[in-house]
């Protein structure tokens, strides 16, 4: 193996250890990590929705001409249009089911004992520390859920764009994404999010900038100005010969979200070494739980708010 710019075992940062033996640390999940155990990537289920219209729908003429639409989310857009006229029924569940590995990304980032929070709808997150606990104690897929305190108990997990449990109102279209981000209920959440919560984004690579920056952005918005940031981080896998992009995407996100970038190379495994990295820091995080002082601060808050 010739040598590489970027190290291929990334120590866990400080603040992330810290974070999670005080109870603060917040894993983001998105969709590169699914990826990784072959869900498909936002072009492969839009078509595999589309290709479920066929032929009640649409012909495979008209399917065709939608799949040349560039943008997923139009194309998700116009299923969804289909389908209610039609009066079909989607069945989203089907499109992420695949077989799973014993060891395989999830297997390592289940064991972390932290809170989850994930833009996700499968359900393959389901930590090991909550398994002998009703599922709807510690899953939240609903709007309504969004909350503060949701966040301060170990091993519960957001569903920030709802769930294959509830399909109606899972966030897919791109006007389901600009009435969910405009609510004050995701805005809020969000704020408390980066205000009081040290943030590690996992699998938001670079064909998922645009869905990590609104993210980013409307925490941002929502922040009170020249108020202290905690930390974020993104691990994000990179070429070597991506060095010059990843120093720019380094200080942009620096810059602009108060959030350290931290690459890994994707030379020789591609994005599968990122299950490697997350299997390392699996053994050497250590998870307490959120002071008691701090989960009444946070229910008093909810409840003013």
């Amino acid at each position: 193996m010739s040598a590489t710019f970027f190290d291929p075992s990334p120590e866990v940062p400080a603040e992330i250890e810290n974070a999670a033996q005080s109870g603060e640390l917040v894993v983001f999940v998105g969709a590169g990590i699914s990826r990784l155990i072959k869900c498909p990537s936002w072009d492969g289920f839009a078509d595999k929705v589309l290709e479920q219209l066929v032929p009640a729908g649409i012909d495979y003429y008209e399917l065709s001409q939608i799949k040349g639409i560039a943008d997923p989310k139009k194309r998700l857009s116009i299923a969804k249009i289909v389908a209610r006229k039609k009066k079909i029924k989607i069945d989203y569940e089907s499109v992420f089911q695949v077989p799973l590995a014993i060891d395989n990304v999830y297997s390592h980032l289940n064991s972390f004992n932290s809170s989850f929070v994930t833009t996700n709808y499968e359900k393959y997150l389901s930590p090991d520390s909550r398994k002998a606990d009703p599922e709807d104690e510690w899953r939240f897929y609903k709007r309504e859920q969004l909350l503060r305190v949701n966040l301060d108990k170990n091993g519960n997990v957001v569903h920030i764009h709802g769930c294959l449990d509830d399909p109606d109102n899972m966030v897919i279209t791109t006007k389901d994404y600009l009435d969910h981000y405009s609510s004050k209920e995701v805005q809020e959440f969000l704020r408390y999010l980066f205000e009081r919560k040290t943030v590690l984004f996992l699998g938001y690579g670079l064909d998922e900038i645009e869905v990590l920056e609104y993210i980013l952005k409307h925490g941002e918005a929502a922040a009170k100005p020249g108020e202290e940031r905690i930390r974020r981080f993104i691990l994000q896998g990179f070429f070597n010969a991506e060095k010059a992009l990843y120093d720019l995407l380094r200080d942009y996100y620096q810059e602009s979200f108060a959030t350290e970038l931290i690459g890994f190379p994707k030379d020789y495994r591609n994005y599968d070494h990122q299950t490697e990295i997350l299997a390392s820091w699996s053994k050497k995080l250590k998870f307490g739980s959120v002071a008691l002082v701090d989960e009444v601060a946070a229910l008093e808050d909810e409840i003013r708010g």
